[in-house]
């Protein structure tokens, strides 16, 4: 089986079509399957797509004025929510009960109000 060769358009058109189902909350490995499936590459390249699309993406939102970082962190919020309730209907506990701590530690590190840093007595590791 031979395989033709991908242009740098068809590159950079997979990059901003994978960009733009990041902007849209769609997760990782989500994306990884839907970008081999649409494109008709194997799940090894699938996922450098995902991973240079994710740090463009990063770039662009994190290095524009114009993007407000509250909906960037209400974007995560709402991805770790939809994590925890796939997970917990797959009957993956452990996935749920990690990306619910990671929402606890989010809410812990004032995500949930300005300048409030959590309850004094708790720890989180780094």
């Amino acid at each position: 089986m031979t395989h033709t060769r991908v242009t740098k358009s068809q590159k950079k058109q997979r990059l901003e079509w994978a960009m733009k189902k990041i902007d849209q909350g769609v997760g990782f490995s989500e994306l990884a399957s839907l970008v081999a499936e649409t494109w008709g590459c194997g799940r090894r390249n699938a996922r450098d797509v995902v991973a240079a699309a994710h740090k463009d993406w990063l770039d662009a939102c994190y290095g524009s004025e114009k993007i407000d970082q509250r909906d960037l962190l209400f974007q995560q919020v709402g991805r770790l929510e939809r994590i925890a309730r796939k997970a917990e209907n797959a009957g993956q506990f452990s996935a749920a009960v990690g990306a619910i701590t990671a929402l606890n530690r989010m809410m812990a590190l004032g995500a949930d109000q300005k300048g409030f840093r959590g309850h004094p007595t708790h720890y989180y590791r780094r």
